[in-house]
């Protein structure tokens, strides 16, 4: 038996499955940006003098980086919901998912391009009079946002791949679709090859996006 690979079943869902890379974009993006939102407070905690900030911190990022996504998506999903504490939408929760998982991995991202900026630039910026916050503000964030980006994008590509796990609750994303669509047309591996094609150039089109970013950012910047 020879193996033939249908291309007609792709051309002819390209539609749906098209539409389920939007949906595994549009949560995947979003748990990004809740990644970011929450890494950079902790990040900033965990570097705090007080143990009542920095203690929590750190055991958030060990529990954040520790925990598996799966369990964190049935818990917020199934468990949650079961025990009456709240109940969320399968996007709702698959976003949420990936922006507590994330946020451990960008605070530690956050903390070392916080670091990579020299002290220098801390003790000129008080020397001009500007305050801790005005020098974090205008000094040290941008400097260190331009190293952060590089990793950060690792850790978008990190969510990306983790939200193909979504479809255990549900979620009409792209790896769901193909799984339905595989089901009625005898197909799975012309469409799972489909859909890890399409989630390979998101990659690479999120990496280029980066890396344009990057140089933007270090125009001026000494070498």
């Amino acid at each position: 038996m020879v193996f033939a690979f249908d291309t007609n079943v792709i051309s002819d869902n390209s539609g749906e499955l098209l539409d389920g890379l939007l949906l595994t974009v549009e949560v995947a993006a979003l748990g990004f940006a809740i990644a970011a939102l929450l890494g950079l407070p902790l990040a900033l905690a965990g570097q705090s003098r007080s143990p009542l900030l920095r203690v929590p911190a750190t055991l958030w990022v060990g529990l954040a980086r520790g925990v598996p996504l799966l369990i964190v998506i049935f818990w917020l999903y199934y468990a949650a919901a079961q025990e009456g504490l709240f109940s969320l939408t399968a996007f709702v929760a698959g976003a949420l998912s990936l922006g507590l998982t994330g946020s451990g991995y960008m605070s530690e991202i956050y903390r070392t391009a916080f670091s990579a900026v020299p002290s220098g630039q801390r003790e000129g910026a008080a020397a001009i009079g500007l305050s801790r916050f005005q020098a974090f503000r205008l000094i040290v964030f941008p400097q260190a946002l331009r190293t952060a980006i590089p990793p950060g994008m690792n850790v978008f590509v990190m969510l990306l791949k983790g939200a193909t796990l979504l479809s255990v609750i549900g979620l009409a994303d792209m790896f769901y679709t193909a799984k339905l669509v595989a089901v009625n047309e005898f197909k799975p591996f012309e469409l799972y090859t489909a859909a890890a094609v399409l989630v390979i150039a998101v990659t690479l089109i999120a990496a280029l996006a980066a890396g344009i970013a990057e140089r933007r950012l270090s125009k001026g910047v000494r070498r």
